[in-house]
């Protein structure tokens, strides 16, 4: 029978690995990593950081925005791991401290939506590795993605995508998410990727104050340079609070490339025709599509013939204009196979 104090040093040795690993943690996402199916994991959680902090194990650090305290390895915390025969380092570094305090890193709402998904995939069996330990491992690798998960010889990229890109960021997203998709990918820290996973959420607002579909720009950039039919993790994700994952609800869709070339080479063999508001629009199986510029760069939208608007959003050129609206009228025809993750 293990003793109390046993018990105490495996749980400090496993909770303090996850602090490092990841960089920094809150409690809620350390309660989901330590007790996944526990109701209670959070006020475990908030037991355990307690016991680290009077053991000066951590240092805690106060987020932006009543977001919450991140905990970060202190160096007693990682003597401990050394304990234990883990190799660690302290997490002083995070981040920048000037007069005002402890800034996070630039990056740390990204952050905490990546550590979202991973305590999800975490739950649902996968062994998990964030960003920050893929860099410790992979030193030098030319593109980290957000994390990583294996399963059953499943390998997934994790994207977080929640800033607007412009066309040659997304498109390198997209060429990146399909070589990874299609099994192509080179491993990372010893890693073989062979699936894709996007982390995005549902309603989100550029820096213009446009409503803006993460889901759908990645999937049409993913369609305008994927040379066949690719399979792809959506991972929606709920905000619990200003800033962290409450909910995510992962599907897998297959994205059909060939119909919506196909859809293309019909919409312009009937020919893009002059619209009575503005820019052109041509039509396709009780369809219409319109693409026309703004002030802020080229718009498409797909209505039905009595005028119910489907789908409309923005894209970089009329090119890429075009090729969304296709891909629109493409998942009408036929649309395309979405069933829940492995859970």
């Amino acid at each position: 029978m293990i003793s109390p104090f046993e018990q105490r040093r495996l749980k400090d040795a496993k909770g303090l690995l996850f602090v490092y690993q990841f960089g920094w943690l809150r409690t809620a996402e350390l309660g989901k990593l330590m007790w996944p199916d526990s109701p209670d994991n959070r006020h475990a959680a908030d037991r355990l950081a307690r016991s680290w902090i009077e053991r000066q194990l951590v240092i805690v650090r106060d987020l932006p925005g009543g977001a919450g305290r991140a905990l970060v390895l202190a160096t007693a915390g990682v003597r401990l791991l050394a304990e234990n025969g883990i190799k660690s380092g302290s997490g002083k570094g995070i981040g920048q401290t000037n007069d005002d305090g402890w800034l996070p890193p630039a990056s740390w709402r990204h952050d905490l939506i990546a550590h979202g998904v991973l305590c999800e995939l975490h739950r649902r069996g996968y062994h998990v590795y964030p960003e920050m330990e893929l860099r410790r491992r992979a030193e030098g690798y030319p593109k980290i993605p957000d994390g990583f998960a294996v399963k059953d010889g499943e390998g997934i990229y994790l994207e977080v995508e929640n800033a607007r890109k412009s066309g040659y960021e997304m498109r390198k997203l997209a060429d990146a998410l399909s070589i990874v998709a299609s099994g192509q990918a080179a491993s990372i820290a010893g890693f073989t990727p062979n699936a894709a996973m996007v982390a995005f959420l549902p309603s989100a607002i550029d820096e213009r104050g446009y409503n803006l579909s993460h889901q759908t720009r990645v999937r049409n950039a993913i369609q305008g340079v994927a040379k066949n039919d690719l399979s792809i993790y959506w991972a929606e994700c709920k905000l619990l609070g200003s800033a962290g994952v409450g909910q995510v609800d992962i599907q897998k869709e297959l994205i059909c490339t060939d119909r919506a070339s196909r859809v293309l080479k019909i919409l312009d063999a009937w020919g893009w025709h002059p619209h009575q508001d503005d820019g052109k629009y041509s039509s396709y199986n009780k369809h219409i599509a319109h693409v026309w510029e703004d002030d802020h760069g080229w718009c498409y939208s797909v209505n039905t013939f009595d005028g119910q608007l489907v789908e409309a959003n923005h894209s970089a050129t009329i090119t890429e204009a075009k090729q969304a609206a296709a891909s629109v009228l493409a998942r009408i025809e036929q649309p395309g196979r979405t069933r829940s993750a492995a859970t």
